[in-house]
């Protein structure tokens, strides 16, 4: 038996572009894994739920199961055999994300601790808010 995602899951590349086109004043961060199951995916999914209540005001958080919704790998250019891959849209555009790794489109390492993510987010919205594509993490992973 499934447990219940931590995190709310969109099941279609529909419900995805939904999402994206109906938020127009919040970050929305989608988490896209091939395997929800694995340690990473399960310990950042836990970090996103804990973090939810501290960014609802201006952000939201999906997953995307790339088992149910393959093409989402492809359309959104995340690799699916990672355990996670964590993008940041606002307005529909791609906020991409310096954290120190070399891929500024995705984080696909788990946050460590909640306070940094809420710390990311923050940084992530400012800077959607004045147009800006990149944000620089306020740590390095």
């Amino acid at each position: 038996m499934d447990s219940a995602p931590l995190v709310p899951v969109l099941g279609s590349m529909a419900a995805i572009q939904q999402a994206l086109a109906e938020e127009t004043e919040r970050l929305v961060a989608l988490r896209f894994s091939s395997d929800p199951a694995a340690v990473d995916c399960v310990f950042m999914d836990e970090i996103l739920a804990r973090s939810a209540a501290r960014v609802r005001r201006f952000a939201v958080v999906y997953g995307v199961d790339l088992r149910q919704v393959p093409q989402a790998a492809r359309r959104f250019g995340v690799e699916a055999w990672r355990p996670l891959s964590l993008q940041f849209y606002y307005r529909k555009r791609l906020i991409k994300v310096d954290c120190g790794t070399g891929d500024t489109a995705r984080l696909t390492r788990p946050v460590p601790s909640v306070q940094q993510l809420v710390d990311l987010f923050e940084v992530v919205y400012r800077q959607a808010l004045r147009g800006k594509g990149l944000a620089m993490a306020p740590f390095r992973l």
